[in-house]
């Protein structure tokens, strides 16, 4: 928790987890997982309408994260320098907890209003 991308890392867990029928981008080595991450969400979340689909690309849902790659437009949540098992454990951290459904288990800052370009600054610090 002391690695300044963690609170970014679990920003884009939370935003995947709320995401209604989002499509997620990975690579081709970590599709089965990423299914079984929607399964999860099924299971987890038994009320979810749309569920998110899955392509192959980098780690990403348009407009809302990117785990690694380059710096994408401040409107989306990015996570430099970080592996798709991490992403991958915070969102079953998430749905093992109850989130989004409950108060407080979204962990620290869930709560709070997100601002990308301070915690962007503090990658370069």
């Amino acid at each position: 928790m002391t690695d300044p991308r963690w609170p970014s890392l679990r920003e884009a867990a939370r935003r995947f987890v709320k995401a209604e029928g989002c499509i997620l981008s990975v690579p081709q080595i970590h599709m089965t997982e990423a299914w079984t991450m929607v399964q999860l969400i099924s299971e987890h979340i038994p009320a979810r309408l749309h569920l998110p689909s899955v392509v192959e690309g980098n780690i990403m849902v348009a407009n809302l994260f990117q785990v690694g790659g380059p710096e994408p437009d401040i409107g989306t949540c990015w996570v430099p320098n970080c592996e798709w098992n991490d992403f991958y454990v915070q969102v079953v951290d998430l749905l093992e907890a109850g989130y989004p459904g409950c108060v407080g288990c979204g962990g620290p800052g869930a709560e709070e209003e997100w601002n990308e370009f301070s915690r962007r600054a503090l990658f370069s610090a």
